[in-house]
């Protein structure tokens, strides 16, 4: 389903799971005390390795567009957390304009949904060593709640990191080779607190994605 990110995030990895190319996936936490997880796919190919110079739209795009439920006013700062990232990793930036050929092309999406779900009734095989409970209680038992489960519901979101391969545009199948991507999801909550964990989960993404690198860092 295009309106749900996460789906197309997994849809997306397995995909690349099941392809005889050399793709990988890793995956991680966002930061301590940052609730969220960061999955990064990558295409090691020689492809990637002979890329040197990317261009990135200072924008990021709503999915599905026109959604109008994401808080735009970590935009820029995003979008400079990733050129940033780009650019101390050897990459060189060519600019946004229409005259520039980069090797690649950065995108960067985002989508919330609510996340929804049941904590089910079942709790005994996890909880019934506890000392707590009175000699009869068993397996048998629910909790005291209607049906015998308690539904939740969060908001959540994901970041969407693309680098498409511009030199390779396959006329035929219509279709851009992607050589890496990030999914950086968790829970929303306040402006301040969500972009910190985006930022963080920025970090994390290129942390964990060594062969971005162009450079020896000092």
């Amino acid at each position: 389903m295009a309106g749900n990110f996460v789906r197309l995030l997994g849809a997306t990895v397995a995909a690349l799971l099941l392809m005889p190319a050399c793709y990988g996936t890793d995956s991680n936490s966002v930061a301590p005390n940052l609730p969220g997880v960061v999955i990064t796919v990558v295409d090691q190919g020689p492809a990637l390795a002979s890329a040197t110079t990317f261009a990135l739209p200072d924008t990021v795009v709503e999915v599905p567009l026109g959604s109008n439920t994401i808080d735009h006013q970590s935009d820029q700062q995003i979008v400079a957390s990733v050129r940033a990232h780009m650019t101390a990793l050897g990459w060189q930036d060519v600019g946004t304009n229409r005259g520039a050929t980069p090797d690649v092309v950065l995108l960067i999406a985002a989508n919330t949904r609510i996340q929804t779900g049941v904590a089910y009734f079942d709790w005994f095989g996890a909880w019934g060593y506890l000392p707590y409970w009175g000699p009869a209680v068993d397996g048998g038992w629910a909790w005291g709640v209607p049906a015998g489960a308690v539904p939740y519901a969060f908001q959540a979101g994901t970041i969407l990191i693309t680098m498409l391969d511009r030199r390779a545009e396959e006329p035929t199948l219509k279709r851009i080779p992607l050589l890496w991507a990030a999914g950086i999801d968790g829970v929303v909550t306040n402006t301040a607190s969500t972009t910190e964990r985006a930022l963080a989960g920025i970090d994390q993404a290129f942390a964990q994605s060594p062969y971005l690198m162009k450079v020896q860092l000092p």
